[in-house]
C-alpha cells in the first residue's frame, strides 16, 4: 500500500472511532505533523497531506461541528516521532533498536535491580575496587598488570554498593541488603570489620578532617562512624529515602533518591539548606513539554566545590495512555530522560540537556582534571539494530564521554550531536533521518484533509547537522492547506527526490580511552591517566580503554526478567525508568482523560493481585506487557516465557528494609484498630498481599483498585493521585471519609497508632 493509501486509511479510521474520544480534551503533540489550521466546532481549515515537505505541530481539536475530530484517549492515537505515525491501540511497528533477549533464563536467586556506583579507583592510581551486588562479592584489580588480585566473599543478600577509601587505605563498602558497612584491606583481601548501621545503607563517603565515614540510609538516617573502627558516634534523622553523601568542604551534601533534592548538613549536624533541582522545558524535548526532576541516581563533588547530580526528569504535561505514548522513534520525546545538574559552591544551578538515547543513565564519573564526565546507560546493553539483525553489538551508546560544560549546558534542550548526547551510529541527527532525506516527509494535520499527489522536484539538501552523513536528497515540496473541515482537499506537492545535500560533521568514532566492549555496564570510573574503566554485571568484568577486559567472576547471573526490566524497550526508556530499582519513582503522572495517577509499587508481589493499574484495566500480566511494554513503550511483542520470567523476577526482588518500630505498644494498638470491624480496614486490605484485588469507589473520585499495603511506609505520597503527602494525611480531607473505612471516629492518637502499625507492613 503506498503512502497516500495508508494516509487515507488512517484518516478514515480516525473518523470512524471519533465517538470514542474524550470530550473537550486535546491531542498531545504527536511528533511532526503537517502544517494545518485549527479544527473547531464549525470546521476550521485543516492542512492537506502532501507526500513531501517539512512538518509542523498539530493544532488542537475540538468536538462537534463539520469535520471536527474529537481527540482520542484510547483505541487509536497519533503518536510521537517524525511523521506523526497513527497506529491502532496497543500495536506498534517493530522498534528500530529492539532488545535482544536470547534464550529465556531465570536465576534460582533473582539478581537485584541495578543501582550503579559500584566502582572505585584508589588514591594510588593503580588499584580498582569493585562491588558486585549480583554475586555478593568485592573485587580488587591491579591496573598495571591487568589482573584480579583479590575476590572477597560476602554474605548472601548483602548487595554491596557504594565504596569509599580512607586515609589509611582501607575501603568501606555499604551493604544495601545487609544493613551494614564492611571495611576491608584491598592489599590483603582481608575483611577488617562489619558494622551494622541502619536499614538500607546506600551512600558512603570519607571525611578526612574528622577521619569519619558517613553513611546515608534509605530510612533517613545519616550515620557517622570512626574510620578506624568502632560504633557510630553520631546519628542524624533526616528525611527518608537518602541516597548519596558527598563531603564538600566543611559540609555534607546528601541527596534523596526519588525526590532528587539535596540537603546540606553543617559540621554540627544541623540541616542548613535544601536545594530543589529546577524544572525544565525546551522546544527540542517533546515540543516544549514541562519536566520536573526525580530519581537521583548518582552524586559527585563538583570541581571547585558544589555538587553534580545525575538524575532523571519526568514529564508533567499530559501523557497519552496509547501506543507510543511513553516513548517512540524520537529519543528527545520520551516522558523520562536523564540529565546532569550542577550546583556550584555559591548555589548557582546549571541543569543540562536531556541525555537523549542514554536509557537508564545510572552512573557517572569525573576525569582527574575535572573537565570531562562519563555516563553509563545500563538500559542500552541489549539493544541491537534491526537493520543488521545478525549483529551482536548494540548500536546504541552505552558509555558516553563529553565535556562537563556541555553536559551541564542549560541553553541546550536536546541535541544528539556527540557533545550534549550521543550521535546515533550511522544516522543523521536533526529533523530528518537518512531515509527521509529523499523527497522530504509527509505530514497529516490534526483533523486535516488529504491532498492529492501532484509532483514537483525537491530543492537541494541543506547542510547536515553535526554527526550527519551527506544528505541523500532534497527536501520535498511544501504542504499545502485547503479544504473546509474534514474535506479531501487538492494540493500538497510531493518531493521529487532533489539533489544531494552537503555533508555535516562526521560522527566521531569512539574517543580514545573509551572501552568499546563493555557488556552490561553498571558503573564507570577514570584511571589516573584519564582512561575510562567500565564495570559490567554480565559478564562480570572490567573493560578498559585500551581494549583490555578483566574477568571478575565466571559465575553467570544472566536473567531474562532482569534484562527485560532494565532494557531500552526500543522507545528509549525502560521499565526501570519509572520503577527505579524495582520499585517506583514517587511521581504523579498526568494521564490524558484520566487525570493524575501515582506510579504504583512493584514490591508488593504482583502475581495473584490481578487486575493491574489503578483502574483495574490490565486484566493480567500478559495484557499489561502488551499494552505498556509493546504499546506505550514502543517495544516488541514478548513471548509468554519472557513475560513469565519478568513477573518471576519482579516478585522475587528483595523488599526495601523497614526500620525497627520505635514504639511497640503503639504498633500493637494500631494493629488492633486496623483489624477492628468497626473501622473496616482489614475487609479490603486482607490476605498475603494486603488487598482483596477489587476495584471499588471509596469516595476518592472514582473506582480504583485496592492497593496492597505491603511496604506502604516507603511509598509517599499516597492515594491514586498522590493527594496525601503522609500516611496521616490519608485520614484527612482527601482520604474519602467514611466511605474509605470508618475513620471519622478515630482520634488523633488512634491515627498515630494506625500509622505506626502501617509502617511495619
Amino acid at each position: 500500500m503506498n503512502r497516500l493509501a495508508w494516509s487515507t486509511f488512517w484518516v478514515l479510521a480516525l473518523l470512524a472511532i471519533a465517538p470514542l474520544g474524550c470530550t473537550g480534551s486535546q491531542v498531545d503533540d504527536a511528533g511532526d505533523l503537517g502544517a494545518g489550521g485549527t479544527v473547531t466546532a464549525s470546521g476550521g481549515t485543516p492542512g492537506a497531506l502532501g507526500s513531501g515537505g517539512e512538518a509542523g505541530r498539530p493544532g488542537p481539536i475540538s468536538t462537534g461541528g463539520d469535520g471536527g475530530i474529537p481527540s482520542m484517549c484510547d483505541a487509536t492515537e497519533l503518536i510521537g516521532g517524525t511523521g506523526g505515525r497513527a497506529l491502532p491501540g496497543g500495536v506498534t511497528n517493530p522498534p528500530e533498536f529492539a532488545p535482544q533477549l536470547g534464550t529465556t533464563s531465570s536465576q534460582a536467586i533473582a539478581p537485584p535491580a541495578i543501582s550503579g556506583g559500584t566502582l572505585l579507583v584508589l588514591s594510588d592510581g593503580n588499584t580498582v575496587v569493585a562491588s558486585d551486588p549480583d554475586r555478593d562479592a568485592i573485587y580488587v584489580v591491579d591496573l598495571p598488570s591487568r589482573t584480579l588480585t583479590q575476590a572477597i566473599a560476602l554474605q548472601p543478600g548483602d548487595e554491596p554498593g557504594r565504596l569509599a577509601e580512607d586515609a589509611a587505605g582501607r575501603v568501606h563498602v555499604a551493604l544495601r541488603g545487609g544493613g551494614a558497612v564492611v571495611t576491608c584491606d584491598p592489599r590483603t583481601g582481608t575483611l577488617i570489620a562489619r558494622r551494622s548501621v541502619c536499614a538500607g545503607p546506600r551512600g558512603v563517603a570519607y571525611e578526612a578532617a574528622t577521619d569519619r565515614i558517613h553513611v546515608a540510609c534509605h530510612d533517613g538516617q545519616l550515620v557517622s562512624l570512626p574510620a578506624a573502627g568502632g560504633d557510630a558516634d553520631r546519628r542524624l534523622q533526616l528525611d527518608d529515602d537518602l541516597r548519596d553523601v558527598v563531603v564538600d568542604g566543611d559540609t555534607l551534601r546528601v541527596t534523596r533518591f526519588r525526590a532528587a533534592d539535596v540537603l546540606t548538613v553543617a559540621s554540627d549536624g544541623t540541616v542548613t539548606g535544601r536545594t530543589e533541582l529546577p524544572s525544565f522545558s525546551s522546544p527540542q524535548a517533546h515540543q516544549g513539554a514541562q519536566y520536573t526532576p526525580s530519581v537521583a541516581w548518582r552524586a559527585l563533588r563538583a570541581p571547585g566545590g558544589g555538587l553534580l547530580v545525575l538524575h532523571q526528569r519526568g514529564m508533567v504535561d499530559p501523557v497519552r495512555a496509547a501506543a507510543g505514548g511513553y516513548g517512540g522513534p524520537s529519543a528527545c520525546d520520551t516522558i523520562v530522560h536523564g540529565c546532569i545538574t550542577r550546583i556550584d559552591g555559591h548555589g548557582t544551578i546549571h541543569s543540562g540537556p536531556a541525555l537523549a538515547s542514554l536509557v537508564l543513565a545510572v552512573d557517572m564519573a569525573l576525569s582527574p582534571d575535572g573537565t570531562q564526565v562519563a555516563v553509563v546507560a545500563a538500559g542500552n546493553a541489549t539493544n541491537s539494530d534491526l537493520a543488521t539483525p545478525t549483529s551482536t553489538t548494540p548500536a546504541l551508546t552505552r558509555v558516553f564521554l563529553t565535556d562537563l560544560d556541555d553536559a551541564t549546558d542549560p541553553t541546550v534542550g536536546c541535541s544528539m550531536d556527540g557533545k550534549h548526547a550521543p550521535c546515533p551510529k550511522g544516522r543523521m541527527v536533526g529533523s530528518m533521518s537518512i531515509g527521509e532525506a529523499v523527497g522530504g516527509r509527509s505530514g497529516l494535520a490534526a483533523g486535516g484533509a488529504i491532498g492529492s499527489a501532484s509532483t514537483s522536484s525537491g530543492m537541494a539538501g541543506a547542510p547536515g547537522p553535526c554527526c550527519a552523513p551527506p544528505a541523500a536528497g532534497g527536501a520535498g515540496g511544501a504542504v499545502a492547506t485547503g479544504g473546509a473541515g474534514g474535506a479531501f482537499a487538492t494540493g500538497g506537492a510531493s518531493g521529487g527526490g532533489g539533489t544531494g545535500g552537503t555533508s555535516g560533521t562526521a560522527c566521531p568514532s569512539t574517543p580514545a580511552g573509551v572501552p568499546v566492549t563493555v557488556g552490561q555496564p553498571i558503573a564507570v570510573a577514570f584511571d589516573a591517566a584519564g582512561g575510562l574503566i567500565v564495570q559490567s554485571r554480565e559478564p562480570a568484568m572490567l573493560a578498559l580503554g585500551d581494549g583490555t577486559t578483566i574477568s571478575l567472576s565466571t559465575v553467570s547471573r544472566a536473567d531474562t526478567g532482569h534484562t527485560l526490566f532494565h532494557a531500552n524497550s526500543g522507545g528509549f526508556l525502560a521499565c526501570a525508568s519509572c520503577h527505579a530499582e524495582g520499585n517506583e519513582d514517587g511521581r504523579i503522572w498526568n494521564f490524558s482523560c484520566e487525570g493524575p495517577r501515582r506510579t504504583q509499587s512493584l514490591q508488593v508481589g504482583l502475581a495473584g493481585t490481578e487486575p493491574f493499574h489503578w483502574d483495574g484495566s490490565e486484566t493480567d500480566f500478559g495484557h499489561l506487557t502488551s499494552d505498556v511494554f509493546q504499546g506505550r513503550m514502543s517495544g516488541p511483542s514478548l513471548a509468554s516465557d519472557q513475560q513469565a520470567a519478568l513477573l518471576s523476577w519482579l516478585d522475587r526482588q528483595p523488599r526495601l528494609p523497614r526500620p525497627d518500630a520505635a514504639d511497640a505498644a503503639a504498633v500493637a494498638r494500631g494493629q488492633a484498630l486496623f483489624q477492628d470491624p468497626a473501622h473496616g480496614c482489614a475487609i479490603c486490605h486482607a490476605g498475603p498481599h494486603m488487598t482483596n484485588n477489587q476495584t471499588v469507589d471509596v469516595g476518592t473520585g472514582g473506582r480504583f483498585q485496592v492497593p496492597s499495603l505491603i511496604g506502604i511506609a516507603n511509598r509517599a505520597p499516597y492515594m491514586h493521585d498522590g493527594c496525601a503527602a503522609t500516611l496521616a494525611d490519608r485520614f484527612g480531607a482527601c482520604g474519602g471519609g467514611d466511605q474509605h473505612g470508618i475513620t471519622s471516629t478515630l482520634s488523633p492518637a488512634d491515627v498515630s497508632d494506625l500509622v505506626a502499625y502501617l509502617k511495619t507492613l
